[in-house]
């Protein structure tokens, strides 16, 4: 079962990387992680060195901790680039209605010397 979960994540990353709707470059990487780490995750010897390495007692908690430690990382990764997504949109706006103030000053002043 955990094969096929994992399976699944790879297929639905691979779909939105083809159709253009994850861009490679800013969380890609992130998401690759969360799909390896499922794969190397059922592997009982990797969940026990990666306990032993972190001092976590309960192994499997390890993998947990490390999971939402990506995840957490990706909502950073992702909040960042909505925020500058959105003061690029704010300087967008403030441009456009910049240009249009002067377009409706040059309208005026020309009706007001005709």
């Amino acid at each position: 079962m955990k094969l096929v979960v994992i399976l699944v994540l790879a297929l639905v990353l691979l779909f939105l990387v083809r159709r253009n709707l994850l861009q490679v470059d800013l969380s890609f990487p992130l998401f690759a992680g969360l799909v390896i780490l499922g794969f190397a995750s059922m592997n009982e010897a990797f969940i026990e060195w990666t306990a032993a390495s972190l001092g976590i007692v309960y192994p499997p908690i390890a993998i947990i901790f490390i999971a939402i430690a990506i995840l957490l990382a990706l909502i950073t990764i992702l909040a960042i680039a909505y925020s500058r997504l959105r003061s690029r949109q704010q300087l967008l706006v403030r441009q456009l209605a910049r240009m249009e103030l002067e377009r409706q000053e040059m309208a005026r002043q020309t009706s007001v010397h005709e």
